[in-house]
């Protein structure tokens, strides 16, 4: 479903003008009466100056102010702002979504969005992670808990260009090694239709009041393509695999086997 909210700008424009003074001087009238005609003049046109002010005034009250890529609205005096909502629909705005790969295989997760119709909105916004009912993260040796959520990680993304990437912890049950611990990792990158990064933001900085998403982007085309990778590092090799990858070769304890979970989507938001 469509969200199409428009803003409607109510514009007033005050029209006239203030005269004073006698009526215009006639043949042989008195000098008195010139002067006031050149009186009444200037006092007209010191109105009409000020009522044109006043007028600019209201308009840009009305019209409001742009703060980086949101459109405050004023009306006598009190901003309100327009606070992006979330989609409830899926797939949004007409348009169509393809996914492909896998995001525990070599080459991750790949979603394209195509055919935006954007109609009268003014932004839409994608959020990463942003659904309560469904924690984010990794698990090899049971459901996602707390302690196995994806943490954002500051040091390892890219905001501007595009890459975020969250860590966690979890470990696995082998049958000759007992649980080995692990480090898991979720790379996220996102392009428009050009193949040019997005930026990554969080999600105060975009204006948007999330759910449980911490981070997105602005989606200012009719297109983009988002992929995912989750992976596992064996700290006894120092090594990151597809997390299916590496399930897949190591040797599990029975009541293990098929004991991986995995979490990952995003929601729309717009205004």
């Amino acid at each position: 479903m469509n969200r199409a909210l428009g803003i409607t700008f109510a514009v007033f424009v005050a029209t006239g003008c203030a005269n004073g003074g006698d009526s215009p001087a006639t043949e042989g009238g008195s000098t008195d009466d010139a002067a006031g005609d050149l009186l009444g003049d200037a006092v007209g046109d010191a109105v009409r100056d000020a009522v044109r002010d006043r007028v600019g005034d209201r308009v840009g009250d009305r019209v409001g102010d742009r703060v980086g890529d949101r459109v405050v609205i004023k009306d006598s005096g009190a901003d309100v702002p327009r606070t992006p909502k979330l989609e409830s629909t899926f797939p949004p705005y007409g348009l169509t979504w393809t996914p492909s790969g896998n995001l525990g295989r070599a080459g991750g997760l790949t979603w394209t969005y195509t055919g935006i119709n954007r109609g009268a909105l003014l932004h839409i916004y994608w959020i990463v992670c942003d659904d309560p009912s469904t924690p984010c993260g990794l698990s090899l040796n049971g459901p996602i808990t707390s302690s196995s959520e994806w943490t954002f990680s500051a040091t390892d993304s890219d905001l501007p260009g595009g890459k975020l990437i969250f860590t966690n912890s979890t470990a696995i049950m082998t049958a000759d090694a007992g649980t080995v611990p692990l480090s898991g990792r979720l790379t996220v990158t996102i392009v428009d239709s050009s193949n040019a990064a997005i930026p990554f933001a969080d999600v105060a900085t975009l204006g948007v009041t999330a759910r449980d998403g911490k981070y997105g982007a602005e989606i200012k085309g009719t297109g983009f393509t988002v992929t995912a990778l989750a992976e596992v590092e064996d700290t006894t090799t120092s090594t990151w695999t597809p997390y299916l990858v590496y399930y897949d070769a190591a040797h599990t304890v029975p009541p293990d086997a098929g004991n991986g979970y995995v979490s990952f989507g995003g929601s729309f938001y717009d205004d």
